[in-house]
């Protein structure tokens, strides 16, 4: 490979979604790439967080006991139990641009080595993952109906530690919960694989394994920060996440493996 006398264009899918690179070497050796991966915006997985509705149902029980002892008879039209669920979708932030310089050691070999950047636009923190669900309507209907019978604002709120986070009703009409894993925008990758960057007949096919190795992950719920992962350890938003975050704790690496077909433009 000459430098600067060649280009190539490759389409790749992976584990960090589907992206495109342009390839040029700047090396008998070496090749100089850089591209874009988005992952699909889906749910990847399912969690369940658990809610402590218990203060609610008895304030509709005294709520309803007060009003039976002057003769009114009150009975709530929805009723809490003391605890409730909120069904959240996760989704990874994959939206990265990324600078990569490949090594090939061996002369007109196909085994390279990989490193270089990530980074997710300009941002101080980017949402590594991100959980988002809705109350039921059976618990927002009965928390609408307590709050304009007692006259008092109530809340359902997620517990993570010691702090209560409240929910706030969105254009859904139900109590709307988000919250997530960031971590900095820069990632850093290693990888390796086989295939040319350039291929020498116009179409190649190359496979890549790697890691992409994050710094400073944090927590946040409802718009806030939390603080570090530890505070997951106690499940309060579901045991996948639990699972993840300690293992983003102890390894702070995303495995990569990444298939891609490379075109030779000239």
């Amino acid at each position: 490979m000459e430098a600067f006398r060649h280009l190539s264009i490759d389409v790749e899918v992976g584990l960090c979604g589907i992206g495109v690179d342009v390839a040029i070497p700047v090396g008998y050796h070496l090749v100089l790439k850089g591209g874009y991966n988005k992952a699909p915006a889906m749910d990847y997985f399912n969690t369940a967080i658990m809610l402590n509705t218990a203060d609610l149902k008895e304030e509709q029980e005294r709520y309803e006991k007060n009003s039976a002892a002057i003769g009114e008879n009150y009975v709530f039209h929805n009723r809490f139990s003391r605890e409730s669920v909120v069904n959240a979708g996760a989704r990874l932030g994959q939206d990265n641009y990324k600078f990569l310089l490949n090594w090939y050691p061996f002369a007109g070999g196909k085994f390279y080595l990989a490193g270089g950047v990530f980074y997710s636009r300009l941002r101080e923190k980017d949402d590594f993952l991100t959980l988002e669900g809705h109350t039921t309507a059976n618990d927002w209907a009965a928390l609408k109906e307590l709050s304009e019978k007692t006259g008092t604002e109530h809340f359902i709120s997620v517990m993570i530690g010691d702090e209560s986070y409240p929910l706030y009703e969105d254009e859904s009409g139900y109590g709307h919960f988000i919250s997530g894993l960031r971590i900095d925008p820069i990632k850093y990758y290693a990888g390796i694989g086989l295939g040319r960057c350039i291929p020498n007949r116009f179409l190649g096919l190359q496979l890549e394994i790697g890691a992409l190795a994050f710094r400073n992950a944090e927590l946040f719920c409802q718009g806030k920060s939390v603080g570090s992962l530890e505070e997951l350890s106690d499940g309060s938003l579901g045991g996948d996440v639990k699972d993840l975050a300690e293992s983003m704790e102890k390894y702070p690496f995303y495995p990569q493996m990444t298939l891609r077909l490379c075109f030779r433009l000239f």
